[in-house]
Formats: C-alpha cells, structure tokens, sequence
C-alpha cells in the first residue's frame, strides 16, 4: 500500500533557476521533481541557449524537454536594470538560486554569493562550473567533455591505443545530481540550524570522485589505472569482454565477467555454454590462466554468443548465476514497457511534441509519487510569478514586455 500522502519532500521550497543546458538544469529539475516550485529565467525572445536550434528555430529541442520538467518559465533580460531589479525583488521569495554560468558572468550582473545574501541572509547559493573556484583552471570554459578528461573518467576508458571519451553525459548530469544532494542537505541545515550558504560544484571534482575504484590500482602499483578495453582493470583476468550476438547490429553484444575471486562463476559458464571440458583444462585453472589464453576462450565464448541475441544470453547466463549484461541502448529503453511500468521511463504530454519519453527519478520512495509534467513554454509564468508574487499590474508586466524586459 502507498504511504504517500499527497505532498513531496521540497513542498514549500523555492528555487530561482538561472540554469542552462545539463549540469544546471538537471540540478534544478531534480529539486523540482522533488516538489520544489523552480522559477527558471530566461532571456526573453529566444529563451535558454538550450531551448532553440539552427534546425529548428521555433520549437523547443528534445534537450530543453528532457532536463526541465516541472518547472514554471519566466523571461527576464538581467543585463537591463530593469530586469536585474526584477531578480531583486524575487530573491527574498526563494529559498536557493542556482547558476551555472560562465565563470565571472554571475558576478558581473550583481548576483554573486555575497550580493544575494544582502538581499536574502539565509539563501543558499549553488552554483555548478568546470573546475572549482580556486582551481588553476577557474576561469576555463568547460562542457562535459572537458571534465571528463580534466577529471581522469577518459584516462581511463579505451582501449590501451586509444583513449576513448563517455557516450554519455558522465559529469553534466552527475554534477547536476551532487548538487542537487548538496542543496537538500544546506535545505536541512537551514531549517535545523537557521542558516544559508554558498554550494560551488564543480565537473572535474565529480569526476574526479568518480574514479576510486582506481585508487586501489595506484597504492598497489604506483602507477595510475590502465585502459583496457572491456576487461577488468585491476588485474589481468578472463573471461571479461563484450561478445557479439545475432543478429550483429551495432549494439547486438552482451558483456560477460566472472569473479576474479574464485572459479565458481566460470565453471558455470563452461556448464551452460555447453564446454565442461574446459572445467579440468590446466590453462584455465585461475582467473590469471585464463588471461594468457583469451584469445582462444573469447572465441569459444563468441561461438555460443552468436547464437543468441543480446537479451537471450543475458537471461541464459545469468539465470545460471554467471553475471552477464546486453548493451542496451536508447531504443532498448523505450521500447521495452517494462522501463515504463517501472516507472525509470516516463511519458509527458507536450503542447507542441506530443507525447515523449523521456528517464524519470531514478530512486523510488515509498511515501512519495512524482507527477511529472512537460517543460514550460517559453515565459510561460511571467503573469503568475510576476503578477502573483510581486503584485505586478497588467499594465506594468506589459510595458516590461514592451521595452523587452521580459
């Protein structure tokens, strides 16, 4: 039975959203689809960078939809007095503002850490960037790429040849959860304790955080970890690769790995692919002797692969407990409804898309339950928030308007 009971964890949370592109607005669309009332700002006529493409113009790309759900748009041009006083007045309403601009950009406009506590003692004030403000680095421009090689992820990723950078968004969506984290722990504080603070998150930091596991390999060696393709970095064992499956698309593989910590998995293995022979072979006695041989092992494993699809080895394998993963793709996920059942694939209703998928929250909660709702058109709110919450007139929001304020 459901716990919830109709509010969610940030109901009562305010949060003024000067966020673009990933790492900033999948911050700001975690808080909100925690509960919290985000006001995103946006320039007005075109909106966020995000928001708009060469191709097409006029309607919002799939990449504003999919990071800025459950938030209200409102327009403002900061770089007006008229506008920067708008922003000033909302400050004393909210009770965090994000921003992941440029590095200076904030400061420049007056809205620094130390600007926004005059107006508003107990803000928090988040803000997400490349490299940290006392990096040597600070005042780069950075975007995930950059990170995720500043921060070791591509060191060690590829193959011993080839560094090869993440397919996905490791650093702008990670940091952007960090700090999301971090704003509902200085949330706690500030209801606990009675105060705000100043949150800096930077890229190259989460990455950098990202990479532990490697430590280990770097106190034992002293050296740092080694790109190894699909194999096991910490030590040289077998099997541990992606072996290709019928029908032999680009993504028809499935990864195999069995424990370097005893033979049990392998054994297992042997036992399902129809090998058992090779249970009582001397060179494939250790999870080391086996490395020296995986040339000819990956191709017994292949063989048997090839005559499976993707899915089909993985649920062979590993319902006969031998850890095993298909390469799922984008497509995989939307497809399958069981990713929708779960509720880790979600279905809005956008004015002007239609229907898309899109990933939800990931963690679940007994006592809550997200209604996820499409992205704002563009200064969608201005009336309510504007109007609503600074008792701006009619006429007043349509001469700011006029002078393109808003």
């Amino acid at each position: 039975m459901s716990e919830a009971n109709g509010r969610q964890p940030l109901d009562g949370v305010t949060v003024l959203d000067l966020t673009q592109f990933e790492s900033g607005t999948v911050c700001t669309e975690t808080l909100a689809w925690l509960g919290a009332e985000v006001w995103k700002v946006e320039r007005p006529g075109r909106g966020e960078l995000g928001r708009r493409s060469l191709t097409e113009p006029d309607i919002d790309t799939y990449g504003f939809l999919i990071v800025n759900m459950n938030k209200k748009s409102i327009t403002c041009n900061m770089k007006t007095p008229e506008g920067r006083e708008l922003i000033r007045k909302l400050l004393p309403k909210a009770d965090v503002i994000v921003e992941n601009m440029g590095p200076g950009s904030i400061e420049r406009l007056g809205f620094g850490y130390e600007d926004c506590r005059k107006i508003n003692e107990t803000i928090i004030f988040a803000s997400i960037k490349g490299f940290s403000p006392d990096s040597p680095y600070a005042e780069y421009p950075a975007f995930d790429p950059i990170a995720t090689h500043t921060g070791g992820f591509v060191a060690v990723t590829g193959f011993p040849d080839q560094p090869v950078k993440a397919g996905v968004s490791v650093a702008d969506s990670g940091t952007g959860m960090a700090c999301a984290m971090a704003i509902i722990a200085a949330l706690y504080q500030k209801q606990t304790q009675g105060i705000g603070q100043r949150i800096d998150v930077s890229m190259q930091d989460y990455v950098i955080g990202l990479g532990r596991a490697g430590w280990e390999m770097y106190y034992n060696t002293g050296k740092p970890p080694r790109r190894v393709g699909n194999g096991m970095p910490l030590e040289d064992v077998a099997p541990s690769g992606t072996y290709p499956c019928r029908p032999g698309g680009p993504n028809d593989y499935v990864h195999v790995y069995c424990s370097r910590a005893s033979n049990d998995q392998f054994h297992k293995l042997c036992r399902v692919i129809g090998r058992e022979d090779l249970i009582d072979d001397p060179r494939m006695a250790t999870p080391q002797s086996r490395f020296l041989v995986r040339d000819e092992l990956d191709a017994i494993i292949t063989e048997w692969t090839m005559r499976h699809t993707k899915t089909e080895a993985m649920e062979i394998l590993a319902g006969a407990d031998v850890p095993a993963g298909a390469l799922l793709d984008i497509s995989d996920f939307a497809n399958d409804p069981a990713y929708t059942e779960q509720g880790i694939i979600v279905e809005v209703d956008h004015p002007v898309r239609g229907k898309v998928k899109m990933p939800g929250f990931a963690p679940r909660m007994s006592a809550n339950h997200i209604e996820y709702r499409p992205s704002p058109a563009l200064g969608e709110n201005n009336g309510e928030i504007y109007g609503g919450i600074l008792g701006l007139t009619g006429e007043q929001i349509a001469e700011l308007k006029e002078k393109k304020v808003i």
